[in-house]
């Protein structure tokens, strides 16, 4: 299997050594004492037109030469030219993911809507869920996700209205049998085929605090029969809980900080152990305030084996450059003096991080990636104009083992990386399982869907995020990772061909094929370009 961590290895100064003065903000981004709009907008079935312009980077096993190649990190990918369901099992190894032969890989996916709300609305959307993932996974067509991220929402499972939190339970055993039949499987099984590893979300993130006592209840039964379902398989990995609300509790630090955590961490700790009592399968652990306390994990780390913790970051909420998004994972120390707890280590320094949402999207909330229009960000008085997000959060990406999936791969939920390319009325009225029967805008599918590009929309930022290894030979030709190969990639691994990411990964950069990189490589790089 190869590996390609990024070229140019990082070396964060401690806190002590940083230039420039502190902003007025809290160092993650928010003021002081308050919280930002929830990122609850996210999935409304809020329908409307926008103008547009209208990696896949496989993971997959050559079963029959018992060969795997899988992409790795950001600055590359590696591909097999056919689809096999025989991904290998992933574990951790300090603050990186490996396969059982000890291989590094990072993962770089997207986020599709929940499968069943897929499903049900294919016919305004244009595609199920199926299809949707062979879209996201389709290199042929310019996208090498290798992880695809499921939500699965507990108002899908009980059919409750959209966009509210329902009171939990809210479903039972039978509703929940049947959206994994029906819905989940499939989505599941496509993922495997088509080289991807899949993340299945309990994806909660309205209404009900995480203390309270039945949602406890509910979240264990979800994964006590979801967990038995599918924890056999090597290519899934279960995300504990997607985005816990309720007692943000913005501001505090030291033992206060510590004291929160260690809540967070007890209630949440036996939803860990029921998942691990049915599969050996990495295990991502969310946090309180939207998923954005990724830092806790510095504070004290759950309790077992082969976990991984998530980051949720939209433009708006603070940080810009490589140096910020560090911060955001670093445990605060708002006083200045001695705390219990190290606050100068970024979480990915000492635990796998998941970024499982990230994105933006001009004509959305503050809250779902509007933040990179200034007129939206100065309507809440907690985030922040970042017209540059998508350039900040890529780099940071590349240039940190962080894995990730982008939010959303779907022309409804925002902030949405396409817009659909076929006729819908201009006023549409319809809602799934609460408002009477879904339009049949399209009857003839997979329809297309147009990609937004440029002007503050995602799509095409995310499409060249993902793509690293344009003719699928586990080299990696775009060695800036902007999308394009270039005279520029040759200028880059001239410069760092004597890198430490480099030369521990030579198989990725080795042109020539003698085994070494070089600057026999640079030429042979500069001959394959033009």
């Amino acid at each position: 299997m190869v590996a390609h961590p990024p070229i140019i290895k990082y070396n964060r100064m401690k806190q002590s050594d940083r230039t420039g003065q502190q902003s007025s903000k809290h160092k993650h981004g928010l003021p002081m004492n308050e919280q930002p709009q929830s990122i609850h907008e996210r999935d409304s079935e809020t329908e409307r037109t926008r103008p547009t312009t209208s990696r896949r980077r496989f993971l997959q096993a050559a079963a029959g030469a018992g060969i795997v190649v899988a992409s790795g990190g950001v600055v590359g990918h590696a591909a097999a030219d056919s689809h096999t369901n025989t991904l290998p099992s992933l574990r951790r190894n300090g603050n990186l993911i490996e396969t059982p032969d000890g291989e590094t890989v990072e993962l770089h996916g997207v986020n599709i809507a929940d499968p069943k709300r897929v499903d049900v609305t294919a016919s305004v959307r244009g595609k199920d869920a199926v299809q949707t993932i062979d879209l996201a996974t389709d290199g042929s067509r310019g996208w090498h996700a290798d992880v695809v991220r499921l939500p699965v929402q507990p108002v899908d499972i009980g059919e409750h209205e959209a966009g509210t939190g329902p009171e939990p339970p809210a479903f039972d055993e039978s509703q929940l049998q049947s959206y994994l039949e029906d819905h989940l499987d499939p989505a599941v099984e496509r993922c495997g085929e088509n080289g991807a590893y899949a993340i299945i979300d309990y994806h909660r993130h309205r209404d009900i605090p995480w203390t309270n006592a039945a949602l406890g209840e509910e979240v264990q039964l979800f994964w006590d029969i979801v967990a038995a379902r599918y924890g056999e398989m090597n290519h899934v990995i279960f995300e504990v809980y997607n985005e816990p609300q309720g007692n943000p509790n913005y501001g505090v630090s030291g033992q206060e900080l510590v004291d929160f955590w260690s809540e967070w961490k007890s209630t949440a700790q036996p939803w860990v152990d029921t998942i691990r009592e049915y599969s050996k399968n990495l295990v991502l652990v969310g946090s309180p305030r939207w998923s954005q306390m990724t830092f806790g994990a510095v504070i004290e780390e759950f309790d077992g084996d082969n976990l991984g913790y998530t980051l949720h970051l939209y433009p708006a909420h603070g940080p810009t450059t490589p140096a910020d998004y560090d911060d955001f994972v670093t445990p605060p120390n708002d006083g200045g003096g001695a705390v219990p707890y190290d606050d100068e280590t970024p979480a990915w320094e000492v635990t796998p991080v998941f970024m499982t949402e990230w994105g933006f999207d001009y004509d959305a909330g503050p809250a779902a990636g509007g933040g990179v229009n200034e007129e939206t960000a100065a309507g809440a008085d907690w985030a922040e104009y970042d017209p540059d997000y998508g350039h900040h959060v890529t780099e940071w990406l590349s240039t940190r083992p962080v894995h990730s999936t982008a939010w959303e791969f779907d022309v409804l939920w925002d902030p949405s990386m396409f817009t659909r390319g076929f006729d819908v009325p201009d006023d549409e009225s319809w809602s799934p399982y609460t408002d009477g029967s879904i339009p049949e805008y399209v009857t003839d599918r997979p329809a297309e869907w147009e990609l937004q590009t440029g002007g503050g929309y995602m799509g095409d930022t995310v499409k060249q995020f993902l793509r690293r290894d344009p003719d699928n030979d586990g080299r990696i030709e775009d060695v800036t990772g902007d999308g394009e190969t270039t005279i520029g990639d040759v200028r880059r691994l001239l410069n760092n061909r004597d890198s430490e990411g480099v030369q521990t990964h030579a198989h990725a950069y080795d042109f020539n094929g003698d085994g070494t990189v070089n600057a026999g490589d640079v030429l042979a790089l500069f001959r394959e370009i033009y």
